[in-house]
Formats: structure tokens, sequence, C-alpha cells
């Protein structure tokens, strides 16, 4: 059977009983509509005061929140998992995946769940590009307080991405300059994603043969990589003393996202001669609280 669907008028929504008042005007008259003394509708208030809060629905909020984990992640998740990460009552967190791979937004296979290539893309996109617009006024910040270049770098595949720079007026600019993609080993920035990460991103870089030296600094042993990732884990952040790029050394500490996912990583860049790895060891402290302070952005406005 065949539905034609016809467009709707505009409702418009009073405040309160209506009174109809005449008033003259000449010869003609004209009819006002006059809302009785009573508290301004839940309407009014969201549009006045830009609050949302009454139309606020909980469990479409904890879906969204289910989503932005399997967006931040290629692993599958039970639902017991899930409901740990983001402490959540495990029923609950039952129907909503279930929900989900019916509306086929998840693939189910067995008793863990997935986002589908197509979705994981949409959805990680949508994350970096929310990160990527709070992450400024961070970067900011650590850049007027350290006097250096601050970076936000993302995972992307095998490599690591700088997405937002913000340069200090206080530093020149050094080196070449940071390209759309670096390699994982040899950057503050990727040693974050090897050392934070998932155990099987580095075992699949340490087993994909010799590692490629950018310098003469560069880490080309998988032993002495993987101790340094152990060391990276202890302190709380990557430090790249000149291998990537001659005379530049890069500081980065990891960024936790829902669930304690680690979605990006942010940190300094800086000329090797006037970073040198005693002040490199001053700065960190800002570091990880700029990192702290972005992981907590979003929680924030989740809140509201």
């Amino acid at each position: 059977m065949e539905t034609t669907l016809k467009s709707a008028p505009i409702w418009i929504v009073p405040e309160g009983p209506v009174v109809r008042n005449v008033t003259a005007l000449g010869s003609a008259g004209s009819v006002s509509l006059r809302g009785a003394d009573s508290p301004p509708s839940p309407i009014k208030r969201a549009i006045a005061g830009g609050e949302t809060r009454e139309y606020r629905i909980p469990n479409l909020a904890r879906a969204c929140q289910v989503l932005r984990l399997f967006a931040s992640s290629f692993d599958s998740f039970s639902s017991s998992a899930v409901a740990r990460q983001l402490k959540m009552p495990r029923t609950t967190v039952l129907r909503i995946l279930h929900t989900l791979a019916a509306e086929r937004l998840l693939q189910r296979r067995g008793f863990d769940f997935t986002a589908s290539p197509e979705l994981h893309t949409g959805l990680r996109s949508i994350a970096d590009n929310a990160l990527r617009a709070t992450a400024v006024p961070v970067l900011n910040e650590i850049s007027q307080l350290t006097g250096e270049t601050a970076c936000l770098a993302l995972l992307a595949g095998d490599k690591v991405d700088v997405v937002e720079t913000c340069d200090s007026p206080y530093a020149a600019r050094v080196g070449s300059g940071l390209r759309a993609s670096m390699d994982l080993h040899c950057t503050a920035f990727g040693k974050v994603f090897l050392a934070f990460g998932p155990r099987a991103c580095l075992g699949t870089l340490l087993a994909g043969g010799p590692l490629r030296a950018r310098t003469a600094r560069s880490m080309t042993n998988a032993e002495e990589l993987a101790s340094d990732c152990s060391r990276i884990v202890r302190q709380g952040y990557a430090l790249d003393n000149e291998e990537y790029e001659e005379g530049v050394r890069c500081l980065a500490a990891p960024v936790w996202g829902s669930g304690g996912v680690l979605v990006a990583a942010i940190g300094v860049r800086a000329s090797a001669a006037t970073f040198t790895e005693q002040r490199a060891s001053d700065v960190a402290p800002l570091v990880l609280q700029a990192a702290k302070k972005l992981a907590a952005i979003p929680a924030q406005q989740t809140r509201r």
C-alpha cells in the first residue's frame, strides 16, 4: 500500500491558557493572544536559555557513549567489558548492544560486538574532529606556558599524523616542519601509541622487520624500542631525542578518552639546543596536565 506524506503545518505551543483580547483600532478590531500568568514552558526555556536538559533521553545518551567507545577502537567488546569500561548496568548495555546490532550499527560475533567498517570510519572521523576543535585552546595554553610549539597527534594506521599545531610566538620555527604521516618508532607522538596502545600494535611493528633509521639517533633495534616503551609507561610520557629530525626534540603524553581508550597524543616540539633533556623533565608535568585537561573536556560537555 502506497502512502502519501503531506507536509505538516508549523505548530506554535502557547505558554499557558489563552485569553482573547479585542482592541478597537478605529473602525477595525484586532485580536491578540495573551498567555495567563504562568511559568514559561520547557520549550521556551530551552530556546531562551539554550538549556535542553528537559529533553535529554538518558538511554539515548548511553547509546551514544557506547558508539563512541566502539568508534575509538577496532577491538570487539562483550557486554560485560562495555559495562565495566563505561560504568553502566550490564542489563542496560546488553539491550543497547542488541538494539544497535539489530539496526546494523554494530556487528555481533558470538558474545562480542564490533563496529562495522563504515560506521567505525564515520564515528572515528566525528570523534577526531570534535577532539581537534576542543584541543585548540589547550594547545594555545601549553604553547604560552612552555614557549614552545604545541601539537596534537592522532594514530593513522601504522603512522602518526599531527593534526593541530600551535606555534609559540616566543620561539623560532624549528626543523623542516611536520609531515602529514610520520613513523611511530622514532617520534614522541608515535611512541605514545606504541607504549600505551594495544600490545598488538607494538608487536606488529617489531615483527615487520628492520626499523627505518630517520637519523643517527633513531631506534632500529626491537629490544631497544620495547625497553624504551616500558620506560615511557613508567614515567607517563614519551621523548624523541632527535630521532626523527636532527636538531629537534619532542615530548608527548597520552590523551585518554571514554572508557580509558587512548585517543590522541599531545606534546611540544622544540629546538634540541634549548629544549634540553633537563628542561624536558621540567616541561613534562605541564604536558601531562594538558593531556588530563583535554581528556576531561568531552566528559564536561556530556554532563551539561
